[in-house]
């Protein structure tokens, strides 16, 4: 008992000689390294040295990032913030910058750091992605920024007992280096939208350097201001993504192995700790979400796998994950993996290795606790940074940018390992040089993977088409290639990318089917064959009955076929259901006009012109149903506001040309023939129709052949 209150008393000491700089002086020879003629931060402790290091690694990174700035919109990049309104800002007032806070669907607030942050993006660039990719590098550097110091403070802490004298310095550079340009932080950093984890992840280690600079410092004003620096970066990571709910959890671990270090007689005292500490994530958890909602066989419903698949799955992802780390090449990383799901400690045989791997991982994490504490801290800091994302709650089972913090601290292990390793060799000069070439090489190596990863983000058909070269049995991939080949006009290959979708018929949730069938019926109402489009638009109805695209393709192919009983009972549904936009109050009174039902077509289009994202249809409407009424100057009104919005529409200039010619104005009668005859070109008068659909986006059968046989 009295040897462990001396040693108690020596950590004491040590703590308290340490300086308002950040460190204390463990030995009186260091103290001649304190002065700035070295210029290293192997050696000395003044600010001017890390200029050099820092350098080194910012210009690295922007050489290997520097293509990312030609990377497009993706993937999850289109509903978070391309197709947001919310986070569109058109100026910074305080009712502007609070509508970002509610994310996607304008609800509840979700993440609202990150999406104020893409609001202020648009504000200034539109959808311009230079200006995001820009912010996103910048954040990255902050990230490496912090844990450099963070890593270079920890060494420098009593309880390491010196035993990093004078290499403090290149561990740190060393560690955040290979952290910082690992190709598995290329989604987190290249992918916009992933800017929620990167954030989240430059805040959560800004937390644990001014919460370390707060324990070290013995200045009470200084002490405050660290500490409020520590709880303002907590909130900002937890305002970018919900996992910075473990930073309590982490920073009692980090002071419980790093500055107390950790003894039986304290264990008592720790454990109550530990439960007021969880207590505390317990009440956030509750805050932001019922956790307990996750543990319910409903909240899987949507899923293709169960809450147990899940939790034997994920050792062996987290397994995945290393080895990404470790052995990262290029051929090895994509978007979407394919992880077959764990049905039991069996099935399949690697599910009960990886657990016992993970097993001695903890332990072994535990066995060091007091030995080497450091160690300690970085191992478990990998698994306690995975528990909100790899743990109980039913999200996809596998992705990349969830590695962004919980690497943080393994490349700290690699870099302590290298580095130390070289020290203890520098007398045999050949071996040390050797195998700070091979570092050299892998850092070089692992840059140009990063190169390599990020053109695949240039345009949506790399990323798609070698997502399915290497996981050909995702359906999501092939419906996301099948999108690309359609913005690309490719639309043979996109249905044949749909098909294949359908024919793999492996989702990760339930209602990612009804998207290529719905895609499909589209490429079949292009092609004039309704009868299969509304069977495939059924089938993805079956699926997710509130798909708004799968509800606005059968309404569309109703129209078409020419169904206007059935197509008005749908929309009425649809419009029953509360989740519709405008374009289903432009198809009811499209469907209204057809039925000669003029008042109430009249009526539900003017009704869509004060909704937002208002398409053409709901003009064309009024201007039809009036000319039907015989109001002319009102309809001449709406189809000239048609003509002037798109002056490519012939449909429009058809129906100008017929309304001059009933007015008898010949001159603007000429005038918009003229135009029809230019818009013509060598297609026939009934093709006029099906142009004007084509060019507006929306199917539209407003104009009948015998306005188009009238003109000729």
């Amino acid at each position: 008992m009295v040897e462990s209150e001396n040693i108690e008393n020596d950590k004491n000491n040590d703590l308290m000689m340490m300086k308002d700089n950040g460190w204390g002086k463990k030995r009186d020879d260091i103290s001649s390294s304190l002065s700035c003629h070295s210029c290293s931060p192997d050696t000395s402790l003044c600010v001017r040295s890390h200029f050099f290091p820092l350098f080194l690694l910012f210009f690295l990174l922007i050489v290997v990032y520097f293509n990312s700035f030609n990377g497009t919109w993706i993937f999850d990049d289109y509903p978070n913030i391309v197709d947001n309104e919310y986070i569109h800002l058109k100026s910074l007032d305080a009712e502007s910058i609070k509508g970002t806070f509610y994310g996607i669907y304008g609800k509840n607030i979700s993440r609202p750091l990150s999406y104020l942050s893409f609001g202020v993006n648009y504000y200034f660039h539109g959808l311009d992605v230079l200006g995001y990719h820009l912010v996103n590098l910048i954040i990255h550097c902050l990230s490496a920024l912090f844990l450099y110091f963070f890593v270079f403070n920890v060494l420098h802490l009593p309880i390491t007992k010196g035993r990093f004298t004078g290499q403090e310095g290149s561990i740190a550079l060393l560690s955040a280096t290979l952290w910082a340009i690992n190709p598995i932080q290329v989604t987190a950093v290249t992918v916009i939208v992933q800017r929620m984890a990167s954030m989240a992840g430059m805040f959560f280690i800004m937390t644990m350097f001014f919460y370390l600079k707060g324990r070290i410092t013995q200045a009470t004003g200084k002490k405050i201001k660290w500490f409020f620096l520590c709880l303002l970066s907590w909130l900002s990571s937890l305002a970018s993504k919900e996992n910075a709910a473990m930073l309590p959890i982490i920073l009692y671990t980090f002071d419980l192995l790093l500055i107390q270090g950790l003894s039986r007689e304290k264990l008592k005292h720790h454990l109550i700790m530990a439960g007021f500490t969880l207590g505390i994530i317990l009440v956030l958890a509750f805050i932001v979400s019922n956790p307990l909602t996750y543990l319910s066989e409903s909240a899987y419903n949507h899923r293709n796998f169960t809450l147990m698949e899940r939790l034997l799955t994920q050792p062996r992802v987290l397994l995945f994950y290393l080895s990404l780390m470790i052995y990262p090449i290029a051929s090895r990383f994509t978007l979407i993996y394919d992880i077959p799901l764990s049905t039991s400690l069996f099935s399949p045989w690697t599910t009960m290795p990886a657990i016992i791997f993970w097993m001695i991982w903890t332990g072994l994490s535990i066995y060091f606790s007091r030995k080497r504490p450091l160690i300690s801290f970085c191992m478990l800091f990998f698994i306690l940074n995975h528990v909100v994302e790899s743990s109980f709650i039913p999200l996809e089972l596998v992705y990349e940018h969830r590695n962004y913090i919980p690497s943080m601290m393994l490349f700290t292990l690699a870099g302590i390992g290298i580095i130390t390793f070289i020290r203890n060799v520098r007398e045999k000069h050949m071996l040390s040089f050797s195998v700070s070439m091979l570092v050299c090489f892998i850092i070089a190596a692992q840059g140009h993977t990063v190169i390599q990863r990020n053109w695949y983000f240039e345009h949506a058909l790399y990323l798609w088409s070698d997502n399915a070269e290497k996981y050909p049995r995702l359906s999501r991939v092939h419906t996301n290639l099948g999108l690309a080949y359609e913005k690309l006009g490719m639309i043979e290959e996109a249905k044949k990318s749909y098909q294949a979708s359908i024919k793999a018929n492996r989702y990760s949730r339930n209602d990612l089917r009804a998207v290529p069938l719905n895609n499909l019926g589209n490429y079949y109402v292009r092609n004039g064959d309704t009868a299969h489009a509304i069977d495939l638009y059924k089938q993805a109805l079956s699926f997710d009955s509130s798909y708004l695209p799968a509800r606005q393709g059968m309404a569309v192919a109703l129209i078409i076929a020419g169904d206007f009983k059935q197509a008005r009972l749908f929309l009425e549904e649809t419009l029953a259901l509360g989740q519709g936009n405008s374009i289903f109050i432009e198809l009811y009174s499209l469907v209204l006009l057809k039925q000669g039902d003029y008042v109430n077509a009249i009526k539900e289009a003017r009704k869509a012109l004060n909704a937002k994202n208002v398409s053409l249809i709901a003009h064309k409407v009024l201007g039809e149903a009036y000319t039907r009424l015989g109001k002319y100057d009102r309809a001449n009104r709406f189809w000239q506001m048609c003509a002037k919005q798109n002056p490519d529409d012939p449909e429009a200039f058809l129906a100008l040309s017929h309304l001059a010619h009933i007015r008898g104005d010949e001159e603007i009668a000429h005038r918009s023939a003229r135009k029809i005859m230019c818009l013509k070109g060598d297609m026939n008068w009934v093709e006029i129709p099906l142009k004007a659909a084509g060019d507006s986006g929306e199917e539209s059968t407003l104009m009948s052949t015998e306005n188009c046989r009238e003109i000729k």
